[in-house]
């Protein structure tokens, strides 16, 4: 990731003596000391500000192009009557923190999150595994509701895209929840006191990465090793493992045999890019960590955001469809088809033991069409099939 690049970008500028001059810093030409801390406000999307004597918050808010409500969203622990002379507060920049046009990459998640905290202070996280890569698997949580919610996106290497539309998503959250604004048509704050959202927005960094070119030199060649058991799928833009060789979505205690006999018939027996379910159920830490979790957090409902097909897999096993409102609703809304998945997908998945387990609604969204890796310049039109889709799981019940 040209993080320098990112930076300048958010903040308007196409190089770093233009940054610099339009902050009044030292005009070297270079990502000196004192520019690079500048940059790196951008890329977060905040800078902290130390108080003044006499000095007010809507005077600091008009100095940065914010507001005063979204300083306080931002900023826990304040006085009633706002901040003392000499006190430090995080002041949201007029840039968004999640970016609509750079390549994503895991690394990105941690800036994402400290940017989206210090415009949503009730936003929190956890670290629910590292991958064998060294990779946190994150769960974010927002909300104070009785409905839970747990949404997924990332389980597939070549499917990056989901994590970053769910990055896209959970900002327009917690912007409209900060400015008690509307998400498409339903009251943000609304939904924040009704519904605990969890988000784990990357379920598999370390195939991810491969994908995105962020794999280290000795990660990209154990992964093009096995690549070579299935020459046919190209490399590295195929691959949706884990770094392991193992199809996450194949990985659950839900019929897990019938999808091991099914890929088995397909010549798939040994890790390789894509389809093979693993020596046992949940022998992946990513899978496992994502399994206890959701035994952990009970939800109501369940999402996992994949990619590609237009598609939403709403029925169980036996075809039925614990909330046949609700899926006609997102289908409706999204312009996506509601039908089953083949077969061959149908087996070894989180939505599909999800289903198994607890009897609850539990959705696959396809976003968009195409070939995988979706384009970067989907973004937007991909971002518009799925608010709704957000929206109205959030509004569930």
């Amino acid at each position: 990731m040209r993080w320098t690049e990112f930076a300048l970008k958010k903040a308007g500028a196409s190089t770093i003596l233009e940054f610099q001059r339009a902050q009044g810093l030292p005009e070297t030409g270079e990502a000196d000391l004192i520019t690079s801390r500048r940059l790196f406000d951008y890329l977060v999307g905040y800078q902290y500000h130390r108080m003044e004597p006499r000095e007010t918050l809507y005077q600091v808010a008009q100095r940065y192009e914010t507001t005063i409500q979204a300083i306080w969203a931002g900023n826990g622990g304040l006085p009633p009557g706002g901040p003392v002379p000499g006190q430090v507060i995080r002041v949201p920049l007029p840039c968004p923190v999640v970016p609509w046009d750079a390549p994503f990459e895991s690394a990105l998640e941690p800036v994402f999150l400290d940017g989206l905290h210090a415009r949503c202070r009730w936003l929190s996280a956890e670290e629910l595994a590292h991958t064998p890569g060294g990779r946190p698997i994150r769960a974010l949580r927002l909300g104070t509701g009785p409905k839970r919610i747990l949404m997924t996106a990332g389980h597939h290497g070549n499917e990056w895209i989901t994590s970053l539309l769910l990055w896209l998503l959970l900002e327009a959250y917690v912007t409209a929840i900060r400015d008690e604004a509307g998400l498409f048509g339903f009251a943000a704050r609304g939904l924040f006191r009704r519904t605990t959202l969890c988000v784990v927005p990357l379920a598999n960094p370390d195939g991810v990465d491969l994908v995105c070119g962020a794999a280290t030199a000795a990660q990209f060649e154990a992964a093009r090793v096995l690549a070579a058991t299935q020459p046919q799928v190209p490399f590295p833009s195929g691959w949706k493992a884990n770094g392991a060789g193992v199809d996450l979505n194949l990985n659950y205690p839900a019929r897990w045999e019938e999808a091991v006999r099914i890929k088995a018939a397909a010549g798939v027996t040994a890790p390789g890019p894509r389809d093979y379910p693993g020596a046992a159920p949940l022998d992946q830490p990513e899978s496992r960590a994502l399994y206890d979790f959701t035994r952990r957090f009970s939800p109501h409902i369940l999402a996992a955001f994949h990619a590609q097909g237009g598609e939403i897999y709403a029925a169980d096993a036996q075809g039925r469809l614990p909330d046949e409102t609700l899926a006609r609703r997102m289908a409706a809304a999204s312009g996506y088809r509601l039908c089953e998945p083949a077969p061959e997908s149908a087996n070894g998945g989180l939505r599909d033991w999800f289903m198994e387990e607890y009897h609850r609604p539990g959705y696959t969204i396809e976003i968009g069409r195409g070939e995988n890796p979706l384009p970067l310049s989907d973004v937007p039109k991909l971002y518009e099939e799925i608010l709704p889709i957000f929206a109205l799981l959030l509004a569930f019940g």
